[in-house]
């Protein structure tokens, strides 16, 4: 079934017991029992969007955090921070930063999510993280909420999966009187951001609107994967990821769930970075949070507003950084440089000749492949890890450009140009399992799937003129009663990884045409059936089996909720049920418990948050 494909993790999730459970871009959250880590080089990274318990948070009602020293310090004690600076600043910014609410597709009632943004132009762009809008592809969308409580709706203009970034658009033909409210931040200058400056950062943390909280930057080029799925186990590896973001910030100004896509301020009132993930033990502030620096905000925003996409130039290696026992083995003078294990098929680096590890070797009890290149240079400039590589590319590099890689081979220094091309399309890292009906009157298919992506079609072996070079929708599951199901399409039946973490079922059809339009993803899909009517009958272009089929389907009505609420399991743990639903709840809509000890963790919520904000988010 559809949703099983996605759902085994999320069986792992609790709503909570005694104590709740968040996540760092949302409010209240359905998350593993675990703690999801990824070990990149030294840097170890909880999930932002699966954390553990929140523990008992002590009440305070002044939201300035004035325990650090401060640039706008106007009094002479060494250390002390000026009340008044911070009070002026966060004046000066806090119209700017919004609340960014997505409701949720679930029919599981009040299900929602929740983060923060703020206003990039006077265009009504609103730039917010990737992980706060992901999997939104049935209602695209959003509340934007100003600090004053006034909320209007926004759309998705792009996404950029691999820079963690989404902008929004307020339209501004029908809501004039957002204009006066549209105060854009500045972007500042990256190459000014200096470890020990003071800095805050304004955001929605559990839902509490316009906090702000101050700190220092405690580290500069911290790298972090960038990882497709919202939910489910992220793989604890020594190796680099597919693709990172390099030059993270780190700060401990506290970041809690709900700050994601807020702004990280410098004591100018300058965005300097985009709030995203924490490490800790406890899903909550721990003293470590990360976030995306501005010069990515300056070099991806423009193309998402102008075009919805942003290219990122890649080699199409994967490797490992170098070590004292690597270096040994394969007889290297040095413990510095990047070994290259894979290379990617079709990929710049396959092209220019790259070569990847061929002898399987065992270190630290587990098996690596050397013997593959040693990256050690690039553009004349020494590379002694990955994350000065991908600092490199990400910073100074655009698609379509020539490097010139220093690598050793064979134990001699050789040196290779290659020509940058951009990544692989994000379809997968941006997909969520989707239903092809955004309301239940009109007429739909009645399938539920995927859009293809080009590991899809390779794993299918469907050729790329088929597939108009890798697009299409994949049926996973036929929704029963359904005009599909009626007319004979096929759902998928043979479980596969997409994107190294996300199971897919495929071998199901493929559509590529409706009538006489081409079909490139579901979007295409509800366009071609927004002018059909219940009982109109259409053509789909299937692929199925390496044929291209014509089959005839009579539209009818979209299936009922409860069809479609039966199609998500609901295990019955003995204490509290588990539903398992597409997208993420957020305190912002009446939270409706599924159990009788609602009361209980009522009463502990207003213990711990207040009453106000728990009646929001039971309900009540």
């Amino acid at each position: 079934m559809l949703f099983d494909t996605m759902t085994n993790e999320k069986r792992k999730f609790l709503l909570f017991s005694t104590i709740f459970v968040v996540a760092l871009s949302l409010g209240f959250y359905l998350i593993p029992n675990t703690i999801n880590m990824m070990v990149t080089g030294n840097h170890i990274f909880v999930s932002a969007f699966a954390q553990q318990a929140l523990p008992n948070i002590p009440k305070n009602d002044n939201i300035f955090t004035n325990t650090n020293n401060n640039t706008l310090s106007s009094d002479n004690s060494p250390g002390k921070p000026s009340e008044e600076g911070l009070i002026k600043l966060y004046d000066k910014v806090d119209q700017s930063v919004v609340q960014v609410t997505q409701n949720s597709n679930s029919n599981i009632p009040g299900m929602s999510r929740l983060g923060s943004g703020f206003v990039y132009d006077k265009e009504g762009h609103i730039v917010t993280n990737y992980h706060v809008v992901a999997g939104n592809y049935i209602n695209k969308e959003f509340d934007i909420t100003f600090t004053d409580g006034s909320a209007y709706k926004a759309v998705i203009v792009g996404v950029d999966p691999y820079a963690e970034i989404a902008v929004l658009k307020i339209p501004l033909e029908n809501n004039t009187q957002v204009r006066e409210k549209l105060i854009p931040l500045q972007i500042g200058n990256f190459s000014e951001v200096s470890v020990g400056q003071r800095v805050i950062a304004i955001g929605n943390p559990f839902g509490l609107s316009a906090s702000i909280t101050e700190g220092i930057v405690s580290g500069l080029g911290r790298t972090l994967p960038a990882l497709p799925s919202e939910i489910g186990p992220i793989p604890l590896v020594e190796d680099t990821p597919a693709f990172s973001i390099p030059n993270i910030i780190q700060t401990d100004a506290a970041i809690n769930p709900g700050n994601s896509g807020g702004p990280l301020l410098n004591m100018r009132g300058e965005v300097i970075g985009i709030n995203t993930a924490i490490f800790s033990a406890t899903g909550v502030y721990s003293g470590v949070g990360f976030a995306i620096p501005s010069y990515l905000i300056q070099k991806v925003v423009p193309p998402l507003i102008t075009t919805g996409e942003y290219q990122h130039a890649y080699l199409g290696v994967s490797g490992r950084d170098i070590d004292a026992d690597i270096a040994e083995i394969m007889n290297l003078n040095n413990t510095t440089g990047f070994l290259v294990i894979q290379v990617t098929s079709g990929s710049p680096a396959e092209k220019a000749g790259i070569r990847g590890g061929d002898v399987l070797t065992e270190i630290n009890g587990r098996e690596v492949e050397l013997g593959g290149d040693v990256i050690i240079g690039i553009d004349d400039k020494p590379i002694r890890k990955i994350d000065e590589l991908l600092s490199y590319l990400d910073r100074e590099k655009k698609v379509g450009e020539i490097v010139t890689l220093s690598i050793i081979r064979n134990g001699q220094i050789q040196e290779i140009d290659l020509t940058l091309a951009a990544r692989p399309s994000s379809t997968v890292l941006d997909s969520e399992i989707i239903q092809d009906t955004q309301t239940e009157e009109g007429p739909t298919l009645g399938i539920t799937g995927i859009n293809v992506a080009p590991e899809i079609a390779l794993q299918m072996n469907i050729p790329s003129n088929i597939t108009n070079g890798g697009k299409g929708f994949l049926v996973i599951d036929v929704l029963r009663n359904g005009s599909a199901e009626s007319a004979g399409i096929r759902g998928g039946y043979i479980s596969s990884n997409i994107g190294g973490n996300q199971e897919v079922e495929l071998g199901g059809d493929v559509i590529i045409g409706i009538d006489n339009t081409t079909i490139g993803s579901v979007d295409d899909i509800r366009k071609a059936l927004s002018t059909k009517q219940i009982g109109d009958s259409v053509q789909l272009t299937i692929y199925r089996d390496n044929s291209t089929l014509n089959v005839p389907v009579t539209l009818k009505k979209g299936p009922h909720p409860d069809l479609i609420e039966n199609t998500i399991p609901i295990p019955p743990p003995p204490t509290f049920p588990s539903p398992n639903i597409p997208g993420d709840p957020s305190p912002f809509q009446p939270f409706n418990p599924f159990n009788d000890l609602s009361d209980g963790i009522y009463n502990q919520c207003v213990d711990i948050m207040g009453k106000d904000t728990c009646d929001r988010l039971f309900g009540r």
